[in-house]
This record gives structure tokens, sequence and C-alpha cells, in this order.
């Protein structure tokens, strides 16, 4: 991650705090960086979760290409896929950033769910626009009290996936910052808080 990605990537965490599995340990892992040579290390080292597996960033680079293009947090790969990375999926799966859904039968999933906000903020940290992902956070966290945002209006404001902006509105909702609408099919925020 660059640093710019960094920047966007932590503030998003730290309002996140421990209500995801991935934030939790960032939270505290942010809190430590207080130098740029600390941040420079940082950088050098892995990502947060590549621990789990050696090629759990090219596959998250993978997952979010797909989620770009399909727009959906269910997406689906070819068995070379499936079989090029098993161990990534099954890692991702173990620690719930992703629900594999397997078919009667079948040695590979049919499709994955990406089940967890924080991990959806991981592929953008690796993928994404940092600019975009700055205006996003910086749109929902600074937003008026009572204020509705619309989802599909942010989508077209800043060409960023559906699924990004809904992972934002879900990590400000658990902070009890606003709600997310309940709605079926809409994406939008309520703000509570300023």
């Amino acid at each position: 991650m660059n640093k710019s990605n960094i920047e966007w990537f932590f503030k998003i965490i730290r309002i996140a705090g421990v209500n995801f599995p991935v934030a939790a340990s960032l939270v505290q892992l942010q809190a430590e960086i207080d130098s740029d040579a600390i941040e420079e290390r940082i950088n050098k080292l892995s990502d947060p979760i590549s621990y789990l597996h050696d090629d759990i960033q090219e596959l998250s680079r993978l997952i979010y290409a797909e989620l770009k293009k399909s727009h959906a947090t269910q997406l689906n790969f070819d068995e070379i896929i499936y079989t090029k990375y098993s161990k990534p999926f099954a890692a991702l799966e173990s620690q719930g950033y992703i629900k594999c859904l397997h078919g009667f039968g079948s040695n590979y999933p049919h499709g994955i769910c990406l089940s967890d906000p924080s991990y959806i903020m991981y592929l953008c940290a690796l993928a994404e626009d940092a600019q975009k992902m700055n205006n996003l956070i910086d749109k929902v966290y600074y937003c008026e009290i009572n204020t509705w945002l619309d989802g599909n209006e942010i989508k077209r404001e800043n060409d960023l996936p559906l699924v990004v902006i809904k992972a934002v509105f879900e990590i400000h909702e658990s902070k009890k910052y606003g709600i997310c609408s309940k709605e079926i099919g809409a994406v939008r925020y309520l703000s509570q808080t300023r």
C-alpha cells in the first residue's frame, strides 16, 4: 500500500474500531504509527492480512477487479482461479472475510460472497484510487446530521462500486454515527452525528 492509501485506510479503520475482524488489530497498529520512519517500515512489511497466505494480495486484487466489473458482493470465478488460489480462498473464508458458495458434489465453489465491510476496505486499499476513497470517507464522516446520502449519487460522482459505498455506510452505522436504509435494494445512509 502506498502512503495515500494508508492514510484513508487508517481513517476508516479508526471509525470501524473493533466491530470488524480486520479492524481490531489495525486500530492498535495505527496507534503505533508516530513517525515517517515507522510508517516506512510498515510499508515494507506485508499488508494487514497477507500473513494468512502468500497469495492473499494477488487474489485480493483479482477479487477487487471482479467486484469493479460486476458491482456485486457475490462474485464468480472460473475453476482455474479456484484451483490456483484454493488455499487463499480457504484462509479468507476461515477468517470471515468471504463466504465460499459450494454446490453439491463440486470440488470448487460456484461463487464467493464478500461478507466483511472491512475486507472490502482492504481490497480498496490495494487497488482503488486513494483520492476517490478519501472523498467518499470524508463525505460520509462529515455529513450533516439528519442528511440522507444516496449511494447511487455517490457512485456517479466518484466512479466507485456501490458495494464499496455500502461498506463505508455499514462501517459508520456500526459506530452508531448513522443508519443504513433498510429498504430493499436501497443503498442510503442517514447521518445522526456531526
